[in-house]
């Protein structure tokens, strides 16, 4: 399946491999509420496997099946909840 970026996705000049890499190997992930008629996660993981840092990552899949990157930052507090909550993939501090 096709990743499809939208230019706020850019906005923090995260490079796109590290943001696929934070969506296929996340840590964790959190369905949240998106636009009307499209299934939205947040996701939470490394930029690479041997890094100490953390992304968030804003994944819409639109009801015409394409998958869509509209956000892609360092880590905040908002969603750092999400490496400790249930689900999460084990990782060292």
């Amino acid at each position: 399946m096709a990743i499809h970026y939208s230019e706020s996705a850019d906005k923090h000049h995260v490079p796109h491999e590290e943001i696929e890499y934070a969506i296929f190997h996340p840590i964790n992930k959190q369905q949240i509420d998106g636009r009307r008629g499209e299934v939205t996660f947040v996701f939470v993981g490394r930029r690479h496997e041997l890094s100490r840092g953390f992304l968030e990552v804003m994944v819409a899949l639109k009801p015409s099946g394409r998958l869509v990157v509209f956000h892609a930052m360092e880590l905040t507090d908002q969603w750092r909840w999400l490496l400790y909550a249930p689900g999460h993939t084990e990782w060292e501090e």
